[in-house]
């Protein structure tokens, strides 16, 4: 499925807790180099066991700017890739499923 969000930061509910989805920015290290990549990821914001526990949704990118775009103009999910009783499941359904985000399969 792909969908594309309306504005950046983009808050949305889960049954395990309301999440953000936010762009943020990690060293990966290579044999031949190391090279500061960005990643859009959703984390949970509440308070609990969970805060601030990431799921990556988009593939990591040479920039900011990149994956900010990437978000608003479109970008694949597959809940169904993973099983239905997942973290990753839930997350990525509620998110497909959240008011505001735009379904670009239709």
């Amino acid at each position: 499925m792909d969908i594309r969000l309306p504005h950046m930061p983009f808050k949305f509910q889960t049954p395990d807790g309301l999440m953000e989805v936010t762009v943020r920015s990690g060293n990966q290290q290579t044999k031949a180099e190391a090279r500061h990549l960005f990643a859009a990821a959703a984390a949970f914001i509440g308070h609990g066991p969970r805060a601030l526990e990431r799921i990556q949704l988009t593939p990591n990118a040479k920039t900011h700017g990149d994956v900010m775009k990437t978000l608003v103009t479109g970008f694949k999910v597959n809940p169904d890739a993973h099983d239905k009783d997942s973290l990753n499941y839930r997350v990525l359904h509620a998110l497909c499923t959240a008011q505001g985000v735009i379904d670009l399969d239709n």
